[in-house]
């Protein structure tokens, strides 16, 4: 059904599965339970009975006539404080927001094996120091943490920035070196920088809109050079990677990777960029969920070239 397919996916040890899409909805599983939330790339139709999607429990559906903004409806009781679902030896609490999230960003896994695997493959773990900007509930914090690294974790969100470290205790990491950040990210890496702070490696992940703990508004499209041009100065003089990726309408993965070329990367290493999907497990076709673009100071990491899309 994939024949382009070169990386395994769904991915082992994962206790998430996208078991259909189509009609603009999803249908998944994370751990025991399962839910129907919005899609608007399945265009196609679903693939499995009416039936296998009645078992969900619960339902997220955006306002009427909007794509954002919407609310839940629960068909069965769930643990009040969420449940935990793996990722190998990471955990992660998961439960419905009333953002429509579940508290956790499956079409991001392969990036967080990456991460894991940079700094693992680099030598230098040990002594790195790796910044997660809107890092939420903390997945790529923890995939740097289990590898080692020293890592400062920045959300403008008191209750994400909280969720992430309860993540990180209940992955048995509670003891690694990570700084936790409620701030707005522009003010944060400003004064970073008049700090003379530096980072090895940077994962970011901006939103479309945001605010930060002051009210301050976030753009992407307003934001994003001043972004960059920020990162550049708490960027160290051999950094061993890179990784931005975005949800937002109208940034491609082409467009991620002009953005570290122009801003971050000094010389050598190599790209991938693409975009970020998820397996549907009925129908064996990729669900488009934003792009990415990394990029590694390893040769391995080579780039993508030509003008198809890369896989995680």
């Amino acid at each position: 059904m994939s024949p382009r397919r070169t990386t395994p996916y769904p991915i082992d040890g994962f206790d998430y599965r996208l078991l259909d899409s189509g009609d603009f909805q999803k249908l998944e599983q994370f751990g025991p339970h399962r839910f129907i939330r919005p899609a608007p790339q399945a265009i196609w139709p679903k693939t499995l009975p009416v039936e296998e999607w009645r078992k969900a429990d619960g339902k997220y559906e955006y306002f009427k006539g909007k794509e954002s903004g919407g609310e839940w409806t629960l068909f069965h009781k769930l643990p009040k404080d969420g449940w935990r679902i793996g990722f190998d030896d990471l955990r992660f609490l998961v439960k419905p927001t009333g953002f429509g999230h579940i508290g956790l960003f499956p079409e991001q896994a392969l990036n967080w094996n990456w991460i894991t695997d940079q700094l693992r493959r680099s030598g230098r773990a040990e002594g790195a120091n790796v910044l997660n900007i809107f890092g939420y509930t903390g997945a790529s914090t923890l995939a740097a943490a289990r590898a080692g690294a020293r890592v400062t974790h920045v959300d403008a969100s008191k209750a994400s920035v909280s969720w992430a470290r309860t993540n990180l205790e209940i992955s048995g990491l509670g003891e690694r070196p990570v700084r936790w950040i409620v701030d707005d990210v522009i003010k944060f890496l400003t004064r970073e920088h008049k700090r003379g702070r530096k980072y090895d490696g940077l994962i970011l992940d901006p939103p479309s809109f945001g605010r930060g703990p002051r009210g301050e508004v976030w753009k992407i499209e307003n934001k994003l050079s001043e972004l960059m041009e920020l990162s550049n100065n708490i960027l160290s003089e051999r950094p061993l990677f890179l990784l931005l990726t975005t949800h937002s309408p109208g940034f491609s993965g082409l467009t991620m990777q002009n953005m570290l070329l122009s801003y971050l990367v000094k010389n050598g290493g190599g790209f991938k960029t693409g975009e970020m999907y998820i397996y549907d497990n009925a129908s064996g076709l990729d669900l488009p969920n934003g792009f990415f673009s990394r990029w590694s100071s390893l040769p391995e990491d080579t780039p993508s070239g030509g003008g198809g899309q890369a896989r995680p």
